[in-house]
């Protein structure tokens, strides 16, 4: 078992019954759906749901081109028209 420091988190990324959250670092699957990982994650106001399948930290946020976020490291998480 792996505690996760949350301000490390860059985002979380649902698949199906498990969701794949990505540090700085490392990348972890998680047996929960993210629907309920969001509830656990309400006390931290830097999550966002962005997505149907991504929560996003904004904290890591470097920019904003259209429809997609870009975070630090290189990585690109699309923004739903609903979430906008």
């Amino acid at each position: 078992m792996v505690r996760v420091n949350f301000d490390g988190v860059l985002y979380v990324e649902a698949l199906s019954d498990y969701v794949n959250i990505v540090t700085v670092q490392h990348k972890y699957i998680v047996y929960t759906t993210l629907k309920a990982l969001e509830a656990r994650l309400a006390v931290f106001p830097n999550f966002v749901r962005v997505h149907r399948s991504y929560l996003l930290n904004t904290q890591h946020i470097e920019s904003i081109e259209d429809n997609t976020a870009n975070l630090k490291g290189g990585y690109y998480v699309p923004i739903g028209k609903s979430y906008q």
